[in-house]
Formats: C-alpha cells, structure tokens, sequence
C-alpha cells in the first residue's frame, strides 16, 4: 500500500530528505539463557579425561572374612575420555561494501560488522540447539507426513523448539534415525511462517512424519558426530529408559565408559512422567527428590518456556512469568511452593530457566556446578553478553559494528575463535573471508547429581532424544 506523500507540489516535494534511524533492528529469536549461564573452561590436548567413582563396592559385613573376600574390589571407577565437537561460522566481504560503509552517512551499519553479527547469532543458536542434542545437528522431528518433489517447494511443520533453530536460508536434512549415517534428502529453508517452514528439496522423498530433522553438515563421513556432544547423549530419554531400544544404547559405550553398569550414576537420574503424573510440578518434585538423594545443589532447573508456563499456571505464580530473576529481591509465592520449600529448602521459581531450544516436554535438574563447557578456543562467542541470567533481551546489532577496524577495514579485531583470510576476488574488489570457530564439548562433570524428566503431556513421536 503507498503511503500518502506529503504534499502534492512536487517543487516542494523535491527538496524533503528522507529520515534514517541509525542502527539496524534485530528481528531474529533470542539466544539460549542456558548456554549463556553455564560456566566455560579452556583445555588442551587431544582429548579431555577425568574419573568418577560409581560403585564403593561390597567389601562389608559383619563377618569380617565375608567382607574380607571382597577387599579387592571396593571401589569402581570410571574414566570419562571426552573428544572435542566442533562448530563454524563464516562470512565474506569485498572492498567495494567496506568503502561503501564506512560511517552512518553512507549506511545503517556497517557491512562487515553487519554480517559479523549475523554470522554471531548463527553461531549461537546453532550451539544451542547442540547444547540439547547429541551432536548430530538434530533438531526436531518432522510433525507429519509430506511428499517432496525434488526442486519444488513444499511446506513441513516443525515443533516450536525445532523452529528457533532454523533459519531461512538453512541447509537441513531427514534423517531416519538420529545417528543414522545416511540422509534422506536435503532440504534448503526458502521462508518461515509459524510452523510452517517451506523448503525447496533437491531429490524427491516421501515423508512419513517420524523422520528427525538434522542441520546439513553436523556428522562426519564415518558417521560421528561434528558437533559438540551436548545434554541429551549425558542425561540420554531414549525410550523412557525402558525395552530393548534402550538396553542396546545405554549399553553402547559412551566417552570410553559402558554405562550400563550404573546408570543413574553414569548416565544421570531421570523421571517419566507420561501416564503417572497429572502435574508438571509433580514431576519435577520427583526428579529433585532423586537428585538432592545423590548430593545434588538442585540449582539449575531448564525447561521450555511453554512448559515452564503450564508450570506457572499450576502453582498459581503466573505473574512472575516475565519478571526478570536478576532482580536482587527473591520472589514470594505464597501459593503452592510449600511444600518444595520445605523438603528442598530453595525456592525453585529462582533456579528455572525458561529456555524455548530445550525441547517441549523435556526438562533438566541441573547442580549448576557439574556442567561445563570446555572449549579449545574462547567460547565468547557462545554467550550472549546482552543477556544477564534468565532475563528475556536479546544482543544489538551495534554490538558487532566494531569488529571492523576503521583504518584497516580488511581484516577483523582477532581472538583465538576469529580466524581470517583473503577470498576470492571479486568483480568489485578484494575480499576477505572470516570465521568464527568452537572446538570444544558439553560436560556433564558428574552425572549422578544431575537429571531429565518426561512431563505427562509430552508427544514421544516428536520429543527429541526420545527415538533413537
């Protein structure tokens, strides 16, 4: 629709300027307030090991030549030897867009700090959604069945929690399984509309609906993981824990350890809530119950923000729903926290973090402490700075102007995760390529203390880590 012009005397109209706003709007999904609070380390070497006693043994009894018998054997140890994942994310520029760019009078920002952030908040959220799988770039699971026919465009439904970490633009592909070594087909994101996305297949493909959704280019030639290796591998759901699906993959050995042989101890503690409990907040007092029982701080508790709503609603503290939990005041509920407070003595409406990349029906008690990222290079890029604890904001454009160098605009201010190159040179000049880069992986430190739960109302076709 054309706006209505401001005079009709075109004379005048002719010496109006128009009016530009300065700085460029960031219209994109927020960034993980999880990945952003959890504590990062630095390390070396070709891998990163460390040990964690799971059994004390059965060298007692009264009798003491009974406990005698077992002296050798009073004690288990496991050694966890954790491989490094690793993620990129680049971008090119030519001279003609640095000088065509080089102050506000020529441009919003500028076009080296605009596709720094661009490819920041890539990095980001693409982390995020490895930080809640396995390291296979899965992000969902396809809602329902659809016939693909190659090079023409077709529309698939995604999950909330799998929509925010796709992009239009992105390069996905079906998979049957999660770990499977093969794709099905592969799909480039053309636009985004709720839930539907519309790709544009290269291949035909018939859907039936249970394929998983991976982002292209997350999984090696052998078939191991490219990504880091994140909370759903550590605190593993596969089958609600039970059958022969889950015997084979628990059993499977994981970081050099065969898990098997004490699985709340080696793989985490969990709950099931489908079938069992009405409440959400009856699942969640189950879990803390089994993760305090094992020393637990219980101070990091993650869920979808649509499930932390339902949560809200149950205990009638809705209110505080979009209050920021930095604030210095603890909150009051005077409504059906009692009882937590008094078998736990925490409030656990601080410790919640409304996270929309932790899949919907899934969620973590976490002991804040015991879960690290370790990171070769600087895992700043990973953290969002605009964002203070569970606070809802997300990062300015503007944060990123600045990476250009005014005087040098051909290279980048250089960390240890920003690397840079010339590229191909282009009908408009030289240009430079730049990358962002993370070797590094998800560490659950001490699996014993920390948790995942099933709630009640989960969708098992589409929660992800459920399938294998």
């Amino acid at each position: 629709m054309a706006a209505q012009a401001i005079t009709a005397d075109q004379a005048i109209e002719n010496i109006l300027k128009v009016w530009y706003k300065d700085g460029v709007e960031n219209l994109l999904f927020k960034n993980s307030p999880t990945v952003n609070a959890i504590n990062k380390t630095r390390v070396e070497g070709k891998q990163q090991n460390f040990a964690a006693i799971y059994s004390r043994g059965g060298a007692v009894a009264g009798d003491f030549l009974i406990a005698e018998q077992k002296a050798a054997q009073n004690v288990k140890n496991a050694e966890f030897k954790v491989t490094p994942g690793q993620l990129f994310s680049v971008f090119s520029y030519n001279a003609k867009e640095v000088q065509a760019s080089l102050s506000k009078k020529g441009a919003y920002m500028k076009v080296a700090g605009n596709k720094a952030f661009a490819a920041t908040e890539a990095f980001r959220k693409t982390f995020a959604a490895a930080f809640f799988g396995r390291g296979f770039g899965e992000i969902g699971v396809l809602s329902s069945a659809v016939t693909l026919t190659a090079n023409t465009p077709a529309e698939i439904a995604l999950t909330d929690d799998a929509l925010i970490k796709v992009a239009v633009g992105s390069t996905l592909v079906l998979k049957e399984t999660v770990a499977a070594t093969e794709s099905l087909v592969t799909l480039d994101v053309t636009s985004i509309d709720g839930n539907s996305i519309t790709v544009t297949p290269r291949t035909s493909y018939t859907a039936t609906g249970t394929e998983v959704v991976c982002i292209a280019g997350s999984m090696d030639a052998s078939g191991a993981p490219y990504l880091p290796v994140g909370l759903d591998a550590w605190l593993p759901i596969v089958n609600g824990r039970t059958g022969a699906t889950w015997t084979s993959y628990i059993q499977a050995p994981f970081m050099g350890v065969t898990r098997s042989v004490a699985v709340e101890g080696l793989a985490g503690n969990f709950v099931n809530g489908i079938g069992v409990d009405t409440k959400k907040t009856d699942t969640i007092q189950k879990l803390m119950r089994k993760v305090r029982r094992y020393g637990s701080a219980m101070d990091f508790i993650v869920m979808n923000d649509e499930d932390w709503l339902d949560v809200a609603n149950e205990i009638q503290t809705t209110n505080t729903y979009f209050t920021q939990t930095s604030t210095s005041s603890k909150r009051k509920a005077n409504i059906g926290l009692t009882k937590l407070t008094a078998g736990f003595s925490t409030n656990f409406i601080d410790v919640i973090y409304d996270d929309p990349y932790c899949p919907k029906g899934k969620f973590y008690v976490l002991d804040k402490s015991t879960v690290e990222i370790w990171s070769y290079t600087n895992a700043d890029a990973t953290e969002d700075s605009n964002v203070s604890g569970n606070a809802s904001d997300k990062p300015d454009p503007e944060e990123s102007n600045g990476k250009g160098r005014e005087n040098d605009p051909y290279k980048l201010i250089i960390d240890d995760y920003i690397s840079s190159k010339p590229g191909v040179s282009t009908s408009d000049g030289m240009a430079v390529e730049v990358a962002l880069n993370f070797f590094g992986s998800v560490v659950v430190l001490n699996p014993s203390v920390n948790g995942v739960g099933i709630f009640h109302d989960a969708n098992t076709a589409t929660l992800l880590g459920y399938s294998l």
